[in-house]
């Protein structure tokens, strides 16, 4: 075994913008550790998720003394986190440190080329390449690792996608599940995503091909929370009903149990362009109440040009059929695309108002290194008003600075009034539930 004992890490900031702690365990870092209980590899977690800081992460080191540190690591922060690396480095040289994530998966090489205290990464999924690591499987046979000869190349070795029945789900047994916020759990069903919208990470991330686990093995996991007293069950999937017969038969083992009170919701929202009636009344009879649309805009010009894969008409069919159904409804939009006018914004306002939804959130448009519109960024002239790691560092800071100027579309004192006025329209939304619910 190369390593014995391995401190896992997941870094969290309250300046990404999600809250001062995490709703739930990080459920990317749970099947790392699920994977590592199977194969009996003794490891520990820290989650800086749960209020958890720097010191803490240094303060476990030294007492636990583990051979391997790995960290998750996203790409809001990343500059923190890698401080943290340096500073794990300079207090404890004798340590091999690994990182993982979805900015490893998006950098490559580029993290250990960069960052010379880091001695391994993992690209994409990292549960078994991790095991690999541990186990003492020769560096050139891991899939997906990243690694320095004796010579100080860096490598990168060939992608494997696994198959997801082969990894056991999260039972989190080396976290505290009480220092998360809510008494829900979330899970995840699929992997991958086949589409190709420009502003989004996802089929970089985890692959382009979708991956779902058995209908029965979704069910067992629910029912295994819902026996540990968690009936409040969130689905983080990015494209859950992709695969129409599968949601079918999850929804209908679903029904089939005793699960009184079971509340599920679909985080990650549904595909428009998946909807259906068919569709939709499965969802309901899981227990569904809340379902989430991705629009991103009112405008086809706009949809075209994110390559969204529907049309307004298709989703105003698919938003209308959702609110006649009993759902309670939250969209989605982006503001601040290439290309984009006071006009197409104009457009997705009248359509956040055009249905009695709950809810609606305007997101400002942040582009991430490894998707298209940081592509078209770079090729048609557009700048960069702030560094990316600086933007990066701190999502609450800039969810109402845009940090890019491009030819074409709105100028920057526009995308900031229409960042503006999107909280006229989220204000207006809200006061007419509210009216709404003192009706009823």
């Amino acid at each position: 075994m190369r390593f014995k004992k391995t401190l896992l890490v997941n870094v969290y900031y309250q300046e990404s913008g999600y809250g001062e702690k995490l709703n739930f365990p990080p459920i990317g870092l749970g099947y790392i550790s699920e994977y590592l209980h199977k194969e009996n590899i003794q490891h520990e977690i820290i989650d800086t998720g749960t209020g958890s800081g720097f010191e803490d992460v240094y303060d476990r080191i030294q007492y636990w003394k583990p051979d391997l540190v790995g960290f998750s690591l996203n790409s809001t922060c990343f500059p923190k986190s890698f401080t943290l690396i340096e500073n794990v480095r300079k207090q404890f040289p004798n340590v091999k440190i690994v990182v993982g994530g979805p900015h490893v998966s998006t950098e490559g090489v580029k993290c250990l080329g960069d960052n010379i205290e880091i001695d391994y990464g993992v690209i994409k999924e990292g549960e078994i390449p991790l095991a690999y690591l541990c186990n003492g499987v020769s560096l050139e046979n891991i899939p997906g690792l990243i690694w320095r000869t004796d010579s100080g190349e860096v490598i990168a070795n060939n992608l494997q996608m696994f198959e997801i029945e082969d990894l056991p789900f999260p039972r989190y047994n080396s976290f505290d599940l009480s220092s998360y916020y809510t008494d829900s759990i979330s899970i995840i069903t699929s992997r991958g995503c086949p589409f190709l919208c420009t502003f989004c990470q996802q089929s970089s991330l985890l692959g382009k091909k979708w991956r779902g686990r058995t209908p029965q093995s979704v069910v067992d996991e629910i029912e295994y929370w819902y026996c540990q007293g968690y009936s409040s069950i969130h689905i983080l999937d990015d494209n859950f009903a992709f695969d129409k017969e599968r949601l079918i038969h999850i929804s209908g083992l679903i029904t089939q149990k005793e699960m009184k009170d079971l509340d599920i919701s679909l985080v990650g929202g549904v595909r428009i362009s998946y909807v259906n009636r068919e569709t939709l009344l499965a969802i309901k009879r899981m227990g569904v109440r809340y379902i989430s649309f991705g629009v991103e805009s009112g405008s086809d010009k706009i949809l075209k040009l994110i390559r969204k894969g529907c049309t307004v008409k298709q989703a105003e069919k698919a938003i209308k059929m959702a609110v006649d159904l009993g759902f309670s409804v939250r969209l989605f939009f982006i503001i601040g695309m290439p290309l984009e006018t006071m006009e197409d914004v104009s457009k997705s306002f009248e359509l956040a108002l055009r249905f009695n939804v709950d809810e609606v959130r305007f997101f400002n448009l942040m582009p991430y290194e490894g998707t298209g519109i940081m592509d078209w960024i770079n090729e048609n002239d557009a700048t960069l008003l702030y560094s990316y790691a600086e933007y990066m560092s701190d999502f609450k800071k800039f969810k109402q600075i845009p940090v890019f100027d491009s030819p074409g579309g709105m100028s920057i004192e526009e995308k900031a009034k229409a960042l503006r006025m999107s909280k006229e329209i989220i204000n207006t939304v809200e006061e007419r539930r509210a009216e709404h619910s003192q009706r009823i």
